[in-house]
């Protein structure tokens, strides 16, 4: 590891001083964005600010939206088995109700 990673590790790290000044500092801009901003301009801003983290952590873009696509809407001719990352359902039988009263 580069001695960079270790550095921003440490950073990271629960329980250590300098991430309770991080987590600190995080907390102070965002009290400072819901005052100034207000409530919905501020989760608009930290929305995309997430979008863009997890844009920025996925290393092939167009096969992971082709995935994620995949997933929530498989094609018509092809099986729920084959669809990567997705299980088939299964059809559970329906309880049948005696309405006789012993």
């Amino acid at each position: 590891m580069s001695k960079l990673s270790l550095e921003i590790k440490k950073v990271f790290t629960p329980g250590t001083p300098l991430c309770s000044a991080v987590y600190a500092c995080i907390g102070v801009v965002i009290a400072v964005l819901l005052l100034t901003i207000g409530l919905w301009k501020t989760l608009f801003i930290l929305a995309f600010g997430a979008i863009g983290a997890l844009m920025g952590a996925v290393g092939n873009k167009k096969e992971a939206v082709r995935d994620a696509v995949n997933r929530r809407f498989p094609a018509r001719d092809v099986p729920l088995k084959e669809v990567p990352g997705k299980e088939p359902e299964a059809a559970e039988p329906a309880e049948e109700k005696d309405d006789t009263q012993e």
